[in-house]
C-alpha cells in the first residue's frame, strides 16, 4: 500500500502562537479543517500565521495569512509546525505543556511521512492519487476509536489520553480529583453534590454561602459580629439574650422575670409604679407607697402593726386609735365630752364616767357623795351644791360632830351702862360668840345692838 501524507488535526485549547519553521515554509495545502468542531467557551482568540505555498529556504520569504480562531477550532496543517512560547492565562501551564509534547510527536510524524513521500517539491505527495489537500497515510497498525478525539495518542488501538482527558477515544474532559467523588464531572467541571464545593469539590460548602455575613469553615458558618444562624442570615442580640429570651430582629424579647438589653436584670412586677425603682427584682417604693409595684398607697407606720391600711389610711384594731394606731383607745371616744389620755378618759366640766357619757356634779361632789344626774346627794353632814361644806349644824374634817348651844346663860354684874354675862362652853370650841340683844331705846336704823366678845 503507498504511503501518502496525513493531514494534521489540532485542537488548540490554551492561547499560544503557532508559526511556521524556520527552516520550512508550510505545504501548499495548509488550510483550516473542514471539520466541524466546538467552540472552546471563554477562552483567548489564538492568532495562527499559514503561508500560502511552498516555499525551500528561508521562511521569511513565505506569503502568508493570519487566522484568528477561538479555543477548541481544529486547524489542518501539512507541515511541520513550531510552537513559540506565549502568555498563557487563566492557569493552564499543564496544558500548553501537554500541546507542547503534542505537537514535537505530529512534527516527527509529518518529517517520517515526508522522507516516506519523497519527491522533487521536497515532502509533497508526489503521487497522482495522493496530491493535494487529500492526500493521507494511513496509519500503520490497529485504529483507535475517533482517532482519540485529537486528545491522545494511538497505540496498539488504544487511546492513550494527554492530562486532562480520558475515555476510550479520549473524549471527556478530566475534572481535577477526579471531583473527589462528591459531585459529577461535566465538560472538564466538577458539578459538587449538594454540601459540597470547590474545583474539585473537596470543600464542605455552608448554607446560603453564609450570606456574605459570615466565613465557611469545615461546613460550618462562622458568622461577623452581629449575625447569628447555620446561614447568618438573622440579626444576632447581645449575649445572646442570656438563655432569658428570644431574639428577634436583633432584639432581645425577654422570658417573664427579665428585662434589659441582654434579659439579664431581673424585672419587678408592675414596673415599680408610683416612682419606685426596682433594684434586684423587688420595687423599693417610694414615700407614702408600698406594695410588691407600689402601687398601694402606705399608712404611717404601718399602723403600728395594730390595724390595716386601706387606701392610705390605718383602720385601727379594737383598743387602739390614732393615724398609726399608736394610741390607746378610750371607750365610746370619751363620748366627745373629754380627752383621752393613755387609754383613759378626762372629762369636760359638766360630765363624768369611762366614757363621759354622764353628766357631771361639781366638783365631782369632793368625792365626799354621789353624782345623780348632774347633782350630789352628799353624805351625812356634808351640804350641797358639791358636798364640800358641813351642813349647818356640824363641824370636824368629816363633818360628822354635831354642835351644841351655849346653856346656863348668867348674870354676873349689872351697871347702869352695862350687863356682864357668863356661860358654860360648850364641847365645841367656837372662834367667835355672837351675843344680840335689843335695846331699850330702837331706832328705824338701829333696831339691834351687837356685841361681839372674842375669847
Amino acid at each position: 500500500m503507498p504511503l501518502v501524507p496525513s493531514f494534521l488535526i489540532l485542537l488548540l485549547t490554551c492561547p499560544a502562537l503557532l508559526t511556521p519553521s524556520g527552516s520550512q515554509g508550510l505545504q501548499p495545502g495548509g488550510q483550516r479543517a473542514p471539520r466541524d468542531t466546538k467552540p472552546g467557551g471563554g477562552g483567548q482568540p489564538i492568532k495562527v500565521v499559514i503561508s500560502e505555498a511552498c516555499v525551500q529556504g528561508d521562511s521569511s520569504q513565505t506569503q502568508g495569512k493570519e487566522l484568528d480562531l477561538e479555543p477548541g477550532s481544529a486547524l489542518v496543517l501539512t507541515h511541520r509546525i513550531r510552537l513559540v512560547p506565549g502568555s498563557c492565562a487563566g492557569g493552564c501551564e499543564a496544558e500548553f505543556a501537554a500541546l507542547r509534547d503534542r505537537l514535537e510527536r505530529l512534527e516527527k510524524e509529518v518529517s517520517s511521512l515526508r522522507e516516506k513521500c519523497g519527491g522533487p517539491e521536497g515532502g509533497c505527495c508526489t503521487s497522482q492519487q495522493s496530491k493535494g489537500a487529500e492526500c493521507y497515510i494511513k496509519p500503520e497498525g490497529d485504529e483507535c476509536p475517533n482517532e482519540c478525539s485529537d486528545q491522545g495518542r494511538c497505540e496498539d488501538g488504544k487511546c492513550v489520553c494527554f492530562p486532562g482527558f480520558s475515555g476510550p477515544d479520549c473524549s471527556l474532559s478530566d475534572c481535577p480529583g477526579n471531583c473527589n467523588d462528591k459531585g459529577k464531572c461535566v465538560s472538564g467541571q466538577c458539578v459538587c453534590d449538594p454540601g459540597f464545593t470547590g474545583p474539585d469539590c473537596s470543600s464542605e460548602s455552608c448554607p446560603g454561602n453564609c450570606n456574605n455575613k459570615g466565613r465557611c469553615v469545615n461546613g460550618q458558618c462562622v458568622c461577623d459580629p452581629g449575625f447569628t444562624g447555620p446561614d447568618c442570615s438573622s440579626e444576632s442580640c447581645p449575649g445572646n439574650c442570656n438563655n432569658k429570651g428570644r431574639c428577634v430582629n436583633g432584639q432581645c424579647v425577654c422570658d417573664s422575670g427579665f428585662t434589659g438589653p441582654d434579659c439579664s436584670t431581673k424585672a419587678c412586677p408592675g414596673n415599680c409604679k408610683n416612682g419606685g425603682k426596682c433594684v434586684n427584682g423587688k420595687c423599693v417604693c417610694d414615700s407614702g407607697f408600698t406594695g410588691p409595684d407600689c402601687s398601694t398607697k402606705s399608712c404611717p407606720g404601718n399602723c403600728s402593726n395594730r390595724g390595716k391600711c386601706v387606701n392610705g389610711q390605718c383602720v385601727c384594731d379594737s383598743g387602739f386609735t390614732g393615724p398609726d394606731c399608736s394610741a390607746k383607745a378610750c371607750p365610746n371616744n370619751c363620748s366627745n365630752k373629754g380627752r383621752c389620755v393613755n387609754g383613759k378618759c378626762v372629762c369636760e366640766v359638766g360630765f363624768s364616767g369611762q366614757d363621759c357619757a354622764a353628766k357631771g356634779c361639781p366638783n365631782n361632789c369632793s368625792n365626799k357623795g354621789r353624782c345623780v344626774k348632774g347633782r350630789c346627794v352628799c353624805r351625812r353632814g356634808f351640804a350641797p351644791p358639791d358636798c364640800s361644806q358641813c351642813e349647818a349644824g356640824f363641824t370636824g374634817a368629816d363633818c360628822g360632830t354635831a354642835m351644841s348651844g351655849v346653856s346656863q346663860l348668867n348674870t354676873k354684874d349689872i351697871t347702869e351702862s352695862s350687863v356682864t354675862l357668863y356661860w358654860t362652853p360648850p364641847p365645841v370650841q367656837y372662834d367667835t360668840y355672837h351675843v344680840t340683844f335689843a335695846s331699850q331705846v330702837t331706832t328705824p336704823d338701829t333696831p339691834y345692838s351687837q356685841f361681839l366678845k372674842r375669847l
